[in-house]
């Protein structure tokens, strides 16, 4: 009997694993801020991406709440160097990239493109920074 399910088992759980039972990859959720809180984040407005326009940001794997925190720390860090300064140290233990396009600046604003990496864990929002 013992030695019929250890023969079995394994299959059995290659069975369920290809059936689709394995732990689902996590979709990013967008988090949405009202435009008076997008304006109070650090730059002049946070937005989910370039294109959309809508104030918020996205995350995955980690809540709102957490990347809410991460966006409002990378940029108190960026601003203790100026309006166009750059975060270059973690912030609550995230890894972030500035990604700047140089023809979207101005002599009055600049865009900005940021992924914070923690782990799995992603932080992801466009900026415009007025000067």
């Amino acid at each position: 009997m013992f030695s019929a399910l250890r023969r079995i088992a394994p299959l059995l759980v290659a069975g369920l694993l290809s059936a689709g039972f394995a732990a689902p990859a996590q979709a990013a959720t967008t988090c949405k801020l009202s435009v008076r809180a997008s304006q109070s984040l650090g730059p002049t407005y946070v937005v989910t991406s370039r294109t959309s326009g809508t104030p918020g940001y996205r995350v995955t794997r980690t809540s709102c709440t957490t990347g809410r925190r991460v966006v409002k720390a990378f940029h108190s860090c960026r601003l203790r160097k100026g309006k166009k300064g750059r975060c270059t140290t973690r912030v609550l233990g995230y890894s972030c990239t500035d990604r700047r396009d140089p023809g979207l600046a101005s002599d009055f604003s600049f865009d900005g493109d940021v992924v914070c990496r923690r782990g799995d864990a992603r932080v992801t929002h466009h900026y415009t920074q007025n000067l």
